[in-house]
């Protein structure tokens, strides 16, 4: 899919970075992040460039572009007063504003506005390519479509990256631990493990391996059951539960 897109900044220098980006974004990234972009290549086309909101407003009158990009601070207004218009209009299209502007009422008139996405100046290209990413994401998902489910409705309002973050973990338990209890449950799928015979597996204390052991039984990501031993003194023994 090929996204048109209307490029409204009037820093010559930054409005020739964004359309460079956005037709070659492996040219202008260079190597780190070839991969990504590589794959976007291709995937956007520049249909316009206004220096000013006289100029934006006699292009986007003409062409209903699927993302602008969009300065605040014109020669000649405000892009959020052009951005105002647009939503009165109800053009559909997707907008980035692009600022050197730090209040914070700035931000909040974008949100309300429903700009997509905020980028500040100077760009930085990885969180440019971040915003790039978000925007195909939603247009994908809409393109996709046939209902509304959950899942589409978290794409859309960003909430999947979120539900992605890794959660932080409480203290006394660190994420290197943790995976190589994980790695033991899975190599041996349906064994139970008591807390002492998991702490000898993964070399760590008994006590050690029980705060882990509980930490993932809260989780939900083990059960746990009694097991008595020989002289009847009862014991938990933790068994990693189906996905």
């Amino acid at each position: 899919m090929t996204y048109s897109v209307v490029i409204v900044e009037d820093e010559v220098e930054v409005a020739q970075l964004l359309a460079q980006y956005l037709l070659l974004p492996h040219g202008v990234a260079g190597r780190q992040q070839g991969a990504r972009q590589t794959l976007r290549q291709g995937q956007y086309q520049v249909v316009g460039i206004a220096g000013n909101l006289a100029t934006a407003k006699a292009l986007l009158s003409a062409i209903n572009a699927d993302l602008i990009l969009l300065d605040i601070h014109l020669p000649d207004g405000n892009g959020l007063d052009l951005l105002n218009e647009l939503r009165r209009e109800e053009m559909k299209s997707e907008v980035m504003l692009l600022t050197a502007a730090k209040e914070v009422e700035t931000l909040e008139k974008a949100m309300q506005l429903g700009a997509c996405d905020f980028l500040v100046k100077p760009l930085m290209l990885n969180r440019l390519d971040q915003a790039l990413a978000r925007f195909e994401a939603r247009q994908q998902c809409l393109s996709d479509a046939d209902e509304v489910t959950q899942s589409m409705v978290d794409t859309l309002f960003g909430l999947q990256e979120q539900l992605k973050a890794p959660v932080r973990l409480p203290k006394g338990v660190d994420q290197l631990t943790l995976q190589k209890i994980l790695k033991a449950f899975k190599a041996n799928i349906g064994t139970a493990f008591t807390a002492q015979q998991m702490g000898d597996l993964v070399g760590v204390s008994r006590s050690t391996a029980r705060r882990y052991l509980e930490y993932l039984l809260e989780a939900e990501q083990v059960s746990a059951d009694q097991s008595y031993g020989s002289i009847g003194r009862p014991e938990r023994c933790y068994k990693m539960t189906s996905s």
